[in-house]
């Protein structure tokens, strides 16, 4: 998933332009202010800057110049409340609000830019992966199916399902359908994470885990479909928090940091996802088990 850049000194206008991305494509890296932020991307290969008119500190235009000083400098949409300037340090600059098709294919021109060319090794290396993770999976008991030890406790298997959910999740190769290869890497994803998913369910459900931990001293490596119909073991991933669309895709990117351990990232995106739902109370419980992560 695609880094991105997106700076907006206004918070509310901040979230209505990353609501506007494209789903599961792109992880943006939102900020308020201009100051130091060009030195944080360097080396990263961020290929798109999208910059507001007004930020929090510094003037638009000095963010946009030191953006031009990296190497290779990402490219720059900016956006601007009035009618947009014709020529500037920047790539391409749109007046805002605009129809979100127009925007999100400005995105795409823009990104398309700078992608580099797909490391068909990498891929290629990442199938075989697969492959193997699912032709183990028929010897494997839950916890090895997360990858931890058995009698794991609660917060390792949060992290750990965080954690795939970020490497594994198939919408993330979702975009990559079209072609041969991203077509079977999609599929081979989808059959892990499924299994994946099943195993963080039983585990998490205190219920399902002790009748699990008595079959699987009994040598069953699995529940059968008898001891887990009808069973609501709960949210599975942490857009299943919510209803609302925005939100959901707020906890989407919130779940990626926490993946990576990006507490203020995190905190971030939860606040985001409870300003669309200010009464939902998992999400504010999700928001206070990060703070405490983060001390």
């Amino acid at each position: 998933m695609q880094e991105l850049l997106i700076a907006c000194g206004d918070v509310e206008l901040l979230k209505q332009i990353l609501t506007e991305l494209p789903q599961d494509q792109y992880k943006p890296i939102a900020t308020k202010r201009g100051a130091g932020i060009a030195q944080k991307l360097a080396g990263r290969g961020v290929p798109l800057a999208i910059v507001y008119e007004q930020l929090a500190d510094v003037g638009a235009g000095q963010l946009l110049g030191e953006l031009r000083a990296l190497d290779p400098p990402p490219a720059t949409l900016v956006l601007t409340s009035g009618a947009p300037p014709k020529d500037g340090p920047f790539d391409k600059a749109l007046r805002w609000p605009m129809p979100g098709p127009v925007f999100r294919n400005a995105v795409k021109s823009l990104v398309a830019q700078g992608k580099p060319e797909y490391d068909m090794e990498q891929w290629r290396a990442f199938y075989h992966d697969l492959q193997a993770r699912n032709q183990a999976l028929p010897t494997q008991n839950y916890y090895e199916v997360l990858g931890l030890q058995h009698g794991a406790k609660h917060d390792q298997l949060t992290r750990a399902f965080d954690a795939i959910s970020l490497r594994f999740h198939p919408d993330r190769y979702n975009s990559y359908r079209g072609e041969r290869w991203g077509a079977a890497i999609f599929e081979e994803c989808n059959t892990l994470y499924k299994v994946q998913t099943e195993a963080y369910g039983v585990l998490t459900d205190r219920k399902l885990r002790s009748k699990y931990e008595a079959a699987l001293g009994a040598g069953e490596l699995r529940l059968s479909h008898e001891d887990t119909a009808g069973k609501d073991s709960g949210p599975r991933s942490l857009d299943e928090l919510a209803t609302d669309r925005k939100a959901k895709k707020f906890l989407k990117l919130a779940q990626s940091a926490i993946a990576t351990q990006n507490w203020s990232t995190a905190l971030q995106n939860l606040k985001f996802a409870q300003s669309m739902e200010p009464s939902n109370a998992a999400i504010q419980a999700k928001i206070e088990e990060v703070q405490a992560k983060a001390g």
